[in-house]
Formats: C-alpha cells, sequence, structure tokens
C-alpha cells in the first residue's frame, strides 16, 4: 500500500451525531481504502503501515482479515478514532454530514487498531464502522484510551469457547478437546470430575481455556496421533489420574501453572512408561512420575509453569538416565 493519498477533494458521509456528556462523536461508515491512510496509531512519526506493523500484532490481522474475507462473517463493532487539527473534520448539521481532509495521520486510533488493519489487509473492499471524536486534546484522547481499555470488558474466552460448538465453528483439535473436557468431567472414573468450569474461571476447578492450553500441548505428541479418539481419552485421563492419585495435596493439580505443567511432561513421561513399563496403564504412569511427585515447591514461592516445567524436568531426567544395567 502506497503512502500517497490520490483523492484530494475532501470526502462527505452521512453520519449521526451523538453528544454524552461533554464529548461529541459520530457514527459513519467509510470504505476503507478511504480511512485506512488518513491513520495511524502510537506514533505520529511513522507513516500508517509502518505504525501498524510495529505496534500491532499482523497475525491477529490476518486472522480478521480472513474472517472477512471468508464470505459470512461480520464486525459490527466501531472503531473508534479522533480528528486531528489535519483533518480539518466539519459536520454539516443541515445535511447531516461529515467531511474531512485526506491527509496522512488525519486520525489517531483509539481502538479497534486489529480491526482496522484487519479491514486494510482482506482483499474485500469493506466499509468500516467508526465512531470519530472531534476536537479532543493529548491529555483526553490518552484518557479516553486508558477508559476505553480498562472499563469495556469482552466476553471471558472460556465461555467463547464453550458455545463454539453452538455456532458450529470448531476445528478437530478443538472438538476433541471439547469431547475429552466434557466427558472427564462427568466420568466417575475421572480423578477430576466435577473439578472442571467450562464457560468460566473459578477458583479450585480448571477452566476450559486452561484446560484447552494445557492438553492440546499433550495432543501434540506423536504417541497420541496414533490413537484413535477413545483411547486418546483413556491415556489422558491415566495421566491426570496418575499425577491425583500419587499427589498429598490433592488441591495442587487444579492450579493453572501446575496442571499446563505436567501437560508439557506429558510426551516425556508418556516415552518413558512405555520403554520402560510396556504400557500406560494409571500404575504404570504413577511409577514413572514419582521423580515428579517428590518434588518439594514449598520453598519456592509461587512458581510460574516455566519454573514447573524445568523442575520437572530435571527430577524426571536424572531419574530415567541411561545405565550399564539397560545395555
Amino acid at each position: 500500500m502506497t503512502k500517497q493519498i490520490i483523492k484530494t477533494r475532501p470526502p462527505s458521509y452521512p453520519a449521526l451525531l451523538l453528544t454524552q456528556n461533554k464529548h461529541r462523536f459520530f457514527f459513519t461508515t467509510i470504505p476503507v481504502i478511504d480511512l485506512f491512510p488518513l491513520c495511524f496509531v502510537a506514533r505520529r512519526d511513522e507513516d500508517p503501515k509502518q505504525g501498524f506493523q510495529r505496534a500491532l500484532s499482523s497475525e491477529r490481522a490476518d486472522d480478521i482479515s480472513r474472517y472477512l474475507s471468508a464470505g459470512n462473517g461480520s464486525i459490527p463493532t466501531n472503531v473508534v478514532l479522533s480528528a486531528q487539527p489535519e483533518a480539518n473534520f466539519q459536520y454539516n448539521a443541515r445535511l447531516k454530514t461529515i467531511s474531512f481532509n485526506r491527509m496522512p495521520k488525519a486520525f489517531l486510533v483509539l481502538d479497534g487498531q486489529h480491526r482496522l488493519w484487519g479491514y486494510d489487509k482482506c482483499p474485500v473492499r469493506h466499509r468500516v464502522p467508526v465512531a470519530i471524536y472531534e476536537g479532543l486534546t493529548r491529555e483526553e484522547e490518552a484518557k479516553l484510551f486508558v477508559d476505553i481499555n480498562t472499563n469495556q470488558r469482552g466476553v471471558p474466552a472460556a465461555l467463547l469457547l464453550d458455545i463454539k460448538q453452538l455456532a458450529n465453528i470448531e476445528n478437530a483439535k478443538e472438538s476433541l478437546l471439547r469431547s475429552i473436557f466434557d466427558r472427564l468431567q462427568k466420568d466417575p472414573g475421572s480423578a477430576v470430575q466435577g473439578r472442571l468450569s467450562p464457560a468460566h474461571s473459578a477458583r479450585g476447578r480448571i477452566s476450559r481455556v486452561t484446560f484447552n492450553r494445557a492438553v492440546g500441548s499433550a495432543l501434540n505428541s506423536e504417541v497420541v496421533r496414533s490413537l484413535r479418539e477413545e483411547d486418546v481419552y483413556k491415556l489422558i485421563r491415566n495421566y491426570i489420574n496418575a499425577f491425583e492419585a500419587e499427589l498429598a495435596d490433592k488441591q495442587v493439580l487444579l492450579k493453572a501453572n501446575y496442571f499446563e505443567a505436567i501437560m508439557e511432561m506429558f510426551d516425556e513421561v508418556v516415552r518413558g512408561t512405555m520403554s520402560s513399563q510396556r504400557n500406560l496403564k494409571q500404575q504404570s504412569l504413577q511409577q514413572m512420575i514419582n521423580p515428579i511427585i517428590r518434588l518439594d515447591f514449598s520453598g519456592h514461592g509461587n512458581l510460574t509453569k516455566k519454573s514447573f516445567i524445568e523442575l520437572m524436568q530435571t527430577a524426571f531426567r536424572k531419574s530415567v538416565a541411561v545405565s550399564a544395567e539397560m545395555l
């Protein structure tokens, strides 16, 4: 995309004026080709494309672009902009239209940066719903930015995962994770029966978000890829049950960092168990995880997942070192 803005005549768009307390802003839709080159984020000394690339996640913008390109998605949420002096932003009360100069850095993006970039990356040239503030000071822009990004709360990630099945937009891995999660929650033979939280985070329970992140990493193991879905479930259940059976404090299993850490150890433990025990039954897994269970974390404070993993790996690898008797 070039920096040059070809059109020079001020554009005019129908707009709805709304006043809240002392602020005025305008709702309208603008073609992305007539909007993105005029916008900037954070730094005024960068061109629009570079400003977006340095401040934001290209991957997230690509996801939005793919969603908008698919043909059946829509994003009704406004991008929030602040008109800069360069824009010479005008409102015609009689015609109920807005106009502005096509100038670089005409609009500062207060909210919706990734959405705006996603619109620009999308090959379909959509119109962008926007809310435009006028006449804000730098201090007011900064305060609005903070207010928008602290007071607005999105739908909890756990709830979004929980309703994906209803929307029929789960991929194969998400579907498998849902099946394992739901079965473990209800299975009387599961050590975490009734101790999982499907739609939100809850103290003393493993949320679906934590579970998907943790067990999702375990599903990347080549051992798992060769199994039928029913056998994958049994293996995951055996693995979790093994830790719950050996832990003196059962509540430790429900701590997100610990749970994610033991699932990061899944491939190593499973391979070690297959090598030494020739099976993956719960009892065999319990024997293999002994070095991990014996670790005393009491003197380490609140450990991060990474710290848990490093300690577990060190203890486990020492215990499975090759000896002369094996040769």
